[in-house]
């Protein structure tokens, strides 16, 4: 569900949008986004989205 998150994230969804597409909570959306930081060692949504580009969590168009 986290990859989902930051996918979603990276696709510009807002993280109240992010609750609704992928049908949780908005407090799970901000649990799953500071895992995300924790995880990425980041602190900011440009900065997890370029990560996760790079580390191939996701590629670039292809965020499902």
């Amino acid at each position: 569900m986290r990859t989902g998150t930051i996918a979603k994230i990276a696709e510009g969804y807002l993280k109240k949008e992010i609750a609704t597409v992928l049908g949780i909570s908005n407090t799970t959306v901000v649990t799953h986004v500071a895992h995300i930081y924790e995880k990425l060692n980041v602190r900011n949504v440009p900065a997890a989205v370029s990560k996760g580009y790079r580390t191939g969590i996701f590629a670039p168009g292809n965020t499902d």
